[in-house]
């Protein structure tokens, strides 16, 4: 599976979020069509959330 990056909140530098592997994705899709993945930041253990394009999301699904 391919490394799946995105912004945590809890990693900061500079006060700005930092990209972050996230780990344990689980990807889905709402009632309007949207991907999207919920996951854990490999660095801190905090909750990550990131919105995904279909072609994006199908290889993890």
């Amino acid at each position: 599976m391919a490394e799946l990056k995105a912004l945590c909140m809890k990693c900061r530098k500079d006060n700005k979020p930092t990209m972050q592997t996230m780990t344990k994705p689980v990807v889905t899709k709402n009632e309007k069509g949207r991907y999207s993945a919920k996951g854990v930041c490999a660095v801190c253990g905090g909750n990550m959330f990131k919105f995904m394009s279909e072609a994006d999301a199908k290889p993890l699904m």
